[in-house]
């Protein structure tokens, strides 16, 4: 399935609908990204689009918290990614567990705040 617009951005940093950890600008520094410079748009992406989503389940522990969240209904901030070189796919710059819970909930979708200026 090709990506939806849900809004067009430019979306500042200091914007973004956040989850409590403080992993976006570690994520993007370790990108080579500065998070006072970038913009985003929102976007619903399939899971399959998402590179990380391979190696799920994977050796991790993974925590519950977030997948019971999903199936009271509750609605996780977007994640955080960039388009990569495969078409029509993007790698995950925060998210890693949000995105597998919508994976362990057999949601076929996700939002994203798609990086758009760097």
């Amino acid at each position: 399935m090709a990506h939806i617009v849900l809004d067009n951005g430019p979306i500042q940093h200091a914007s973004l609908e956040r989850y409590n950890d403080p992993g976006i600008e570690t994520g993007l520094g370790q990108s080579g990204y500065d998070s006072e410079t970038v913009t985003y748009r929102l976007i619903e992406i399939d899971l399959a689009d998402l590179e990380d989503t391979r190696w799920f389940p994977g050796p991790r522990p993974w925590g519950t918290e977030m997948v019971e969240a999903l199936r009271r209904g509750e609605r996780l901030p977007p994640v955080v990614v960039v388009k990569t070189a495969r078409p029509g796919g993007f790698g995950l710059i925060d998210g890693l567990n949000r995105t597998y819970a919508h994976w362990a909930v057999g949601l076929p979708t996700i939002r994203a705040y798609e990086l758009i200026a760097r």
